[in-house]
This record gives structure tokens, C-alpha cells and sequence, in this order.
């Protein structure tokens, strides 16, 4: 195994003393504790012996935890592990008198924080081998920057390199917060709150299908607060979503909600009220305490969404080397004029590969992707036109008259003949289709502190497909 470092905190070293007075075992050397800890776990040279204080089918295991014996009496808990071709080691503070019954690794915190420790040891060590012996150079830096004075305050190897190197601390997402750590936070505290919704949807300009599509959502949450301290309420609202202009909106009520474990309470009840004549929707009241990393708060689906938020018209008439194309698309008047991107590609993969294209877009512009088997439509950031319409007419031709080429995907297998779609890829800024937001005066914060609240929110097409009207189209359900 590489040789690594060795080091002692003497505020830890002072606090055992001051601790266990005369029955204190000073550490030893590394010269001499190396070998011991070797023969402990059975990685010394002379490990095929018997020892019986090591090998007796009587003793606790209580791995990767040992006790080892030293001049002046025991070393205990030694906590040990091996990751990534490293032996790692520490020897965590037990305040308390421990005796022969107390050996018992469960009953003392501590040794949790050594084997976290030690993990974040093992990560920040995972270089490539011509990198080592620099980044052991860099251990003792990290060591006090990770748990100064020995006192563990981050377990994130990547954020402790973030701050010796001054940058922001960002916790991957899926991290737990350790039952004995609550983080503390530096700077003036913070909540970013984003209501990312999604579409997915099958469109078809016959007469004798039936278009279909399904909106849902996610509420993310990054917060900069006291983690397992602070308490955090708020509203999930929404109002009456208008479906034709001139008309009366309608409920879409905010079905099928989960929530994140941290939640400490949430409003399951219906959220359509039927008191008034007029449309009111109640907002859900979502009560939780944040961890340290960034978390989905809770996912939801929406109900009652008939209208798609962009309506579109394909046509294709193929021919044996070449094809004809037409699209037109037309925005719902209640969704929002203004595209992070919106984008639509045209496969052919059944076809052989696109060698031109003759093209007239009322907006954007036109372009054959790399692979040569898909047409992209850049429309912009924005209909441009009042009736906020766009319309793109093409000529294609093909390489070959092969039809019958190899597809990606049982769906692009399909697409033989006039059997074709286009897909739409769109994302609308500060919208959401159902109008579902975070309402800021809601936002409650205990124990009272002023946090600076961020709110965002945003559209974003999934799946989005328009069938050719003078084919066949997949997942579209007919009408009964």
C-alpha cells in the first residue's frame, strides 16, 4: 500500500489526558503502531500464526473497530479501513472511563465521526497514482480544514477542497446529513425554491384521433439555512388556468402529491373548492425541516388540462428519394411568449442519410443535424408573428431510395412511409402550464430569522410529438 501520512491533533491529545488521568495510553509512534495495527487485521507478514488475542472464535467482531494493545495499556476505538488501495486509520476521543463491558462501538458517537472521517480521507485521496504524492502534501491542509481542532464539521470531501480553494459548497444531491452533525451555515441565509413543470404529449390533425397529454411537476429546493434546526412552511398555490379566450378558467387541481421525507407535514385534501360559482382552488400547505443538500420537496400531477400549450400540423408526403414537409404551429393565447429554447427535429432514421434541404421557415432557421438523419427547426425565443404562429415548408432529398434502414428506437421502426413525427423541444422561463408557484408571503421560517427567499419557476416539454396527419401515429388514442 502507498505510504501515506501520520498526524495528531495535541487539543484531542490534551482532552484525553485531562479525561483519564493516570490510566491515559499515550499514542505511540507510527513506527510502532503501524505494525501492531497490521497484525490486528491480519495484514502482517507473519499473519498465518496463531495469535489468540487475535484469532479467538470467542472475541467480538466488532469491524473495522479494534482494540490494540500497546506499553501502557490499550488503544481503543481504532477505527480501520481499507478503500482504494489505501489503509486508512484513526483514533477517535472517548471521554467516558470505557471498561472490558463497554467495548462497544454502538454506544459511542465518536466513532461514527472517525469512520466518516475516514471516508472523506479515502475521497479526497482518490487520484490518479501519478497525482498521490502531491494531494498526501495537501492531507494536513484538508485535515484542518475538514475537522479543525479535531472536531469533524463536514464529511463532503468536495466541499472542503471548495474551501481551501474559496469556492461555493455545493452537497451532491442524494447525500444524507449525519444524525450527529447540523451544519452551519456562513453568510446570510437563503431558500432557492424552483417549480419545474412538465409536459408530455401526442398530437395528431385527424378527425378520428383524439390528442393526449400529461402535465407534471416538481418543487426543488436549495436551501442555505441551519440544517435539522430550522423549520420551514409554505404555500403551494395555483389559480384558474383559462383554456379559450374570452372564457372562464378552469381547476387544476394538483393530484397524486409525494413529498421528500424531510416533510414534517403537508395538506392531502382535495384542493378544489366547490363553494361560489366561481372556480377557487385551495393551496397546499407543505411544513418541513430542510437538510444540507439540494432535494426534490415534492413531485404532483395536474388535472384538467385539455388544451395543449402549442398546437401543431405535420404533414410529410414521402417519395422515393426525396419528401415533402409542411408544419404549423400555433400557441395557446394563455401560455407565455417567451422560449429559453424551442426547438423541433424531424427524424428519418428508416431513410437513407438527408444529402439537401430546400427550405422556407417564417421564422428561425433550418439545418440538417450531424448524423444526417434528422431535420432541426431553430425557431427562436419567440413567435414572432400577432397570431403567434410559425410555419416551415420543406423539400428534403435523400442519398438513396433505401427505406428500410436500421432504426435507434422500436417507435422510430414505426416511422416507415408516412408514418412520421416531429418533436418538440421547448422550455418557457417564470411560467408554469397549471400557474402553480410558491406564494413568497407564505414562506415561514422558525426560528424567526430573515432568509433570503428565491423563487423560480419554469415549463419544459418532455416528450412533445406531432404525428404526421396523413399517416399513422403511435400512443395517440383514438376516439371511442
Amino acid at each position: 500500500m502507498p505510504n501515506g501520512g501520520y498526524g495528531k491533533y495535541p487539543t484531542i491529545e490534551k482532552r484525553a489526558r485531562l479525561s483519564h488521568g493516570k490510566n491515559y495510553s499515550p499514542v505511540p509512534p507510527a513506527s510502532q503502531l503501524l505494525p501492531l495495527l497490521l497484525q490486528k487485521i491480519d495484514r502482517s507478514y507473519t499473519g498465518s500464526q496463531f495469535i489468540p488475542a487475535r484469532d479467538r472464535c470467542d472475541l467480538p467482531v466488532q469491524r473495522p473497530v479494534y482494540k490494540i494493545p500497546v506499553e501502557n495499556g490499550v488503544l481503543w476505538p481504532v477505527v480501520a479501513i481499507e478503500k482504494n488501495g489505501l489503509l486508512l486509520c484513526c483514533l477517535p476521543l472517548v471521554e467516558e472511563t470505557v471498561t472490558e463491558e463497554d467495548y462497544s462501538p454502538i454506544k459511542h458517537m465518536s466513532v461514527s465521526i472517525g469512520f466518516a472521517l475516514l471516508c472523506s480521507v479515502s475521497d479526497f485521496l482518490r487520484v490518479p497514482a501519478q497525482e498521490f504524492s502531491a494531494r498526501v502534501s495537501e492531507l494536513t491542509s484538508f485535515l484542518n480544514e475538514a475537522a479543525p481542532f479535531g472536531q469533524l464539521r463536514d464529511v463532503s470531501a468536495d466541499n472542503t477542497c471548495a474551501r481551501l480553494a474559496d469556492k461555493p459548497c455545493t452537497l451532491p444531491k442524494g447525500n444524507k446529513l449525519p444524525a450527529w452533525k447540523s451544519s452551519s451555515t456562513k453568510g446570510k441565509p437563503s431558500l432557492h425554491l424552483c417549480v419545474s413543470e412538465y409536459i408530455s404529449a401526442s398530437q395528431c390533425a385527424q378527425e378520428t384521433w383524439q390528442d393526449v397529454s400529461s402535465v407534471y411537476g416538481q418543487v426543488t429546493c436549495r436551501p442555505e439555512v441551519e440544517a435539522g434546526v430550522t423549520d420551514v412552511t409554505l404555500n403551494l398555490t395555483h389559480a384558474a388556468v383559462p383554456q379559450n379566450q374570452g372564457e372562464a378558467g378552469v381547476r387544476t387541481p394538483l393530484d397524486g402529491l409525494t413529498v421528500h421525507p424531510c416533510v414534517l407535514r403537508a395538506d392531502w385534501q382535495d384542493l378544489d373548492s366547490e363553494a361560489g360559482p366561481e372556480p377557487r382552488v385551495a393551496p397546499r400547505r407543505i411544513r418541513f425541516c430542510p437538510p444540507t443538500e439540494s432535494f426534490t420537496l415534492c413531485h404532483y400531477t395536474v388535472g384538467g388540462l385539455t388544451e395543449l400549450p402549442i398546437f401543431g400540423v405535420y404533414n410529410m408526403k414521402p417519395e422515393e428519394t426525396s419528401a415533402s414537409v409542411s408544419i404549423q404551429l400555433k400557441l395557446n393565447y394563455s401560455i407565455k411568449n417567451q422560449f429559453d429554447y424551442c426547438e423541433l427535429r424531424i427524424p428519418f432514421y428508416t431513410r437513407s442519410p438527408i444529402a439537401s434541404i430546400d427550405s422556407t421557415p417564417s421564422q428561425g432557421s433550418v439545418s440538417i443535424s450531424n448524423n444526417k438523419r434528422e431535420l432541426l427547426w431553430n425557431i427562436g425565443q419567440k413567435l414572432m408573428s400577432k397570431d403567434q404562429q410559425a410555419q416551415l415548408s420543406a423539400n428534403l432529398t435523400f442519398t438513396g431510395s433505401d427505406q428500410a434502414m436500421p432504426a435507434p428506437t422500436a417507435e422510430d421502426a414505426f416511422c416507415r412511409g408516412s408514418n412520421s413525427y416531429g418533436q418538440l423541444h421547448f422550455k418557457i422561463p417564470d411560467f408554469t402550464h397549471s400557474t402553480c408557484c410558491v406564494d413568497p408571503k407564505s414562506v415561514q421560517v422558525s426560528p424567526s430569522a430573515k432568509v433570503k427567499l428565491n423563487l423560480s419557476r419554469e415549463y419544459i416539454s418532455v416528450d412533445y410529438k406531432i404525428w404526421n396527419s396523413a399517416g399513422e401515429a403511435l400512443i395517440v388514442d383514438p376516439k371511442v
